[in-house]
């Protein structure tokens, strides 16, 4: 209990400066106290009320916190103090559109809660969880698909340890990417969560020793083909986070414990690994000039996340707002595109892009940012804005609501692979959350796919 209201506190520590001593209009300033209270009373009942373990909300505390509050407040600071009205998507400042989208996270927050609370009392059923007895042989199985894919794509491989990360995409279709990135190379994680699952549970079995080496082997494999010089950030911290809570469940499994690692990782952990991923640097590179992380670390330290477009969620949200001031609504137009984004353009030539990507272009167009990236993140809540304005604000609230208590149904259930998925969504939420909406819907169902579908269609296989 002193934990708990210890941890609390932290959040007001850090927040009453922020209102006492950033540059910040006092009527955004009164705005960002409702929404803080607002997210202050969602943290009391997931700390002092919630009696399951639902790490999935933790996440939305901390990124509501992170992205809503601490990043705005801090990017509006700067504006005032250094005279510059650019803020850091280029978007000029303008008080109206910042107040604008202030009330939507306000509304948005506060339906979900409702949303939550209610989906929350509706008690699902827990469905039974037989144990397969030749589980053994069928992570042996996945153990050698693994190999395979292993050795199969080893250049290719050994080319992502070698390149800059970001210039492995050009040439490669996003699709088919996707299929090796986000499902082919992430075979070895279902097996290593059934591996893990059989040797918690048959410590006096023949089979034991053998599960256990081919369970670490299995680990060996995920970290050699997802790390920070393989791998983004946003598919990293799911991948590993889960795999700490299979191995050592007992340091993540309160909501307590949980809130407390996420919302320190999102501070430090999270910021240092993206300066090497975001680095620009190979690693023949920072091998023979280390200097380069040092460089890294002092002109793009921790100290100014905060402020860099690392945060920009809140900032695009306002952008999208602007757009559809000038432009209308899309309809549902850009919700299409992210829905179906497994149809490949060749077939659909008129696919809508990315919103993240759509509202980069805006502001390059408007502001004439001479930046060629422009493929920046849009928060769940403005592609729920951009497409259906303050009813899809509610829809998106509702849904939202939704697929975090079933989540939260998944890693309190006794199917591993359900567990794993759960929490897996868990720590993903931050990302889907930032956006943009396509990408982070298209990376969830590639890791469904994967943790979730292809073992449950391997064993049914297998029983027929």
């Amino acid at each position: 209990m002193k934990g708990r209201v210890l941890f609390s506190m932290l959040f007001l520590i850090i927040y009453i400066p922020l209102l006492l001593f950033t540059q910040v209009p006092f009527f955004l300033k009164m705005l960002f106290t409702l929404n803080f209270l607002v997210l202050f009373i969602i943290n009391t009942f997931y700390l002092f009320k919630d009696k399951r373990f639902a790490p999935i909300l933790a996440a939305f505390i901390v990124f509501n916190f992170l992205f809503f509050i601490i990043a705005p407040m801090l990017q509006i600071h700067q504006v005032y103090e250094s005279g510059n009205l650019n803020l850091v998507n280029k978007l000029i400042y303008k008080e109206y559109l910042l107040i604008k989208t202030s009330v939507f996270v306000l509304i948005f927050n506060i339906v979900f809660f409702i949303a939550y609370r209610y989906f929350n009392a509706i008690t699902s059923k827990i469905k039974i969880y037989k144990e397969n007895m030749n589980l053994p042989f069928h992570i042996l199985v996945f153990f050698i698909i693994s190999i395979l894919i292993l050795v199969i794509n080893m250049d290719f491989i050994l080319d992502e340890y070698l390149s800059n990360y970001y210039q492995m995409l050009e040439g490669t279709t996003k699709s088919a990417l996707l299929i090796k990135e986000k499902i082919l190379f992430m075979i070895p994680f279902p097996a290593f969560i059934l591996g893990m699952h059989y040797i918690k549970r048959n410590k006096k079995t023949k089979n034991f020793y053998i599960m256990l080496i081919i369970t670490f082997l299995l680990l060996v494999l995920i970290l050699v083909i997802k790390n920070p010089l393989t791998e983004k950030r946003n598919a990293l911290g799911p991948i590993y986070i889960t795999i700490i809570f299979l191995i050592i469940p007992k340091l993540l499994n309160t909501n307590f414990k949980f809130l407390v690692f996420l919302f320190f990782s999102m501070i430090i952990i999270f910021p240092t690994i993206s300066l090497i991923t975001h680095s620009g640097y190979s690693l023949k590179k920072m091998i023979n000039k280390p200097e380069l992380l040092l460089y890294q670390l002092k002109n793009h330290g921790i100290s100014n996340t905060f402020t860099t477009l690392n945060y920009d969620a809140f900032i695009n949200f306002s952008a999208t707002i602007e757009h559809v001031e000038r432009d209308s609504f899309s309809y549902g137009e850009q919700l299409s595109g992210a829905v179906f984004f497994f149809v490949p353009r060749k077939i659909w030539s008129s696919k809508p892009i990315s919103s993240g990507e759509f509202i980069g272009n805006y502001l390059a167009d408007e502001y004439g940012s001479k930046s060629s990236f422009t493929n920046l993140s849009n928060p769940y809540v403005s592609e729920g804005y951009i497409n259906f304005g303050l009813i899809g604000v509610f829809m998106f609230a509702i849904f939202l609501a939704f697929f975090m208590s079933k989540m939260v149904n998944w890693v309190n259930e006794k199917d591993p692979l359900k567990v794993a998925a759960g929490f897996y969504a868990s720590i993903h939420l931050i990302f889907f959350l930032r956006g943009d909406f396509t990408n982070g819907y298209a990376f969830l169902a590639a890791s469904f796919i994967v943790i979730l579908f292809i073992p449950k269609i391997y064993f049914l296989f297998f029983k027929k």
